[in-house]
């Protein structure tokens, strides 16, 4: 998105341009094309362009490598925080009355 990537990488990837005006159009978003099977689904040009789509905007557009850094850091941090209390949290669901008996 900001030229820095070397351009066998960029040809993998294409920016989002949507045929009609939409409020996402702004959000440095990428292509996600469709694809047909899981293969497909973790190739580089898709897992990259999801990945990229699912950052906060203010990390996309992060103008400073140490500022985009330490946002994309903490915005890991967060995600993986939040899922470990959803497992932890299904898990007491789950087998909760068992392990208290």
């Amino acid at each position: 998105m900001h030229n820095d990537a070397p351009v066998y990488l960029c040809e993998l990837v294409c920016p989002y341009q949507p045929t009609r005006t939409l409020r996402s159009a702004n959000n440095n978003m990428l292509e996600v094309k469709r694809t047909r099977t899981k293969a497909g689904d973790c190739s580089f040009a898709i897992a990259a362009a999801s990945l990229w789509n699912n950052l906060p905007t203010v990390t996309k557009t992060c103008d400073n490598l140490t500022s985009y850094k330490r946002l994309l850091k903490t915005h890991f941090f967060v995600s993986h925080i939040s899922v470990i209390r959803h497992e932890h949290y299904l898990f007491t669901r789950l087998f909760g009355n068992i392990i208290n008996t």
